[in-house]
């Protein structure tokens, strides 16, 4: 078999083609540095933006690094968000970040186990927010509830709140120990339930007004039977006069017995004396 022979490197550069251009970048090599200029300075506007509208709340940041680790971990903003995340969380957490924009807003004045105050708005005329208001002092609840505050676990709030009212029950000696024990069952079997409920979603379909639903039957009642009503009434015996005078005689009073033949003792005698004596 005849072996091709192999092209030098000149010929080889010579018929080998040219790769195409993009677009891009021809419009980079074509553009002016006045363009070039404008285009840098949009970037950086928009850049500017980004920082200010991630810079007006503290939980921007982190949503923004939970949003971006977690839809393209490999990517290298991924990396560099995931090394400075600790840093972006104690920046969340950091005091007075929660405070409110105006400073005529009153603040939440309870101040946490770590020594950080709350800074939530308080509530009107109160000095602690509405978390701290109902555990410190009780908020008032609607008049006829059917369910208590504590079986209101819809989320890991509510299910934290309601354990903190059994502790306290248990740490001032209002509950007893069994009835105690099956609230916390009941709680330990919501944690294992919250991941899967949703009560907000679909928020769009949720219905605006409760339905009128017609009122139910009435039992039906037994028939009460009615009296028996005499066609031909027997007449009434008319009173003999026999009868008559029997009942309107005066009854004759009975004798006295002497209390020798009654069984008592006789009577003593009075003995009067004499007058002037």
């Amino acid at each position: 078999m005849h072996k091709k022979p192999a092209k030098n490197g000149a010929a080889a550069s010579k018929t080998r083609k040219p790769k195409p251009t993009s677009p891009s970048v021809e419009a980079r090599k074509s553009a002016s540095p006045s363009q070039t200029t404008e285009l840098a300075q949009i970037a950086a506007s928009i850049k500017s933006n980004v920082r200010n509208i991630l810079l007006a709340s503290p939980y921007f940041p982190r949503l923004y690094a939970d949003v971006v680790i977690s839809s393209a971990p490999n990517s290298n903003e991924a990396k560099i968000l995931a090394r400075n995340y600790q840093k972006i969380v104690d920046m969340t957490n950091r005091e007075g970040t929660n405070m409110p924009v105006q400073s005529s807003v009153k603040v939440c004045t309870h101040i946490k186990v770590t020594g950080v105050r709350c800074g939530s708005p308080a509530l009107r005329g109160e000095q602690f927010c509405y978390f701290h208001q109902r555990m410190v002092r009780g908020v008032p609840t609607p008049p006829n509830a059917r369910l208590h505050p504590i079986a209101l676990i819809e989320n890991d709030e509510a299910i934290q709140a309601s354990l903190m009212e059994v502790i306290n029950a248990l740490a001032r000696n209002t509950i007893d120990l069994k009835r105690a024990e099956l609230m916390l069952r009941a709680l330990h079997i919501a944690v294992k339930n919250v991941r899967r409920v949703r009560f907000d979603q679909s928020k769009n379909e949720m219905v605006r007004e409760v339905p009128t639903y017609p009122a139910p039957p009435q039992p039906a009642m037994p028939p009460v039977p009615e009296p028996a009503v005499e066609l031909n009434p027997k007449p009434l015996p008319y009173p003999t006069l026999a009868s008559i005078m029997l009942h309107s005689a005066d009854p004759v009073p009975t004798e006295r017995k002497p209390q020798a033949r009654a069984g008592l003792p006789p009577e003593k005698k009075k003995i009067q004396l004499p007058k002037g004596s």
